[in-house]
């Protein structure tokens, strides 16, 4: 088995490839947007779903990003206090 270091390190970047992959996909979504041209768009009923979504999946990234940094540290602060 890998030491405790290398694995957190694995996670971290796999956190960060998540968080990359959710911003390659709102860039390829505004970019793809008809309304961002300069010029009127008809309204078609269409809802922001487009923008949800991948904005909910990034906060989700960064919410495991924080769970694989900080709850380690948090765990040894409670041991060292007991």
């Amino acid at each position: 088995m890998m030491p405790k270091p290398v694995i957190k390190g694995i996670c971290i970047f796999l956190a960060a490839l998540m968080v990359l992959s959710v911003g390659a996909i709102i860039f390829q979504v505004i970019a793809a947007e008809p309304g961002a041209v300069l010029m009127a768009a008809p309204v078609t009923g269409d809802n922001d779903a487009d923008y949800i979504i991948p904005v909910g999946l990034g906060l989700l990234a960064l919410l495991a990003i924080g769970i694989c940094v900080f709850l380690p540290k948090m765990r040894k602060k409670d041991d060292e206090t007991e």
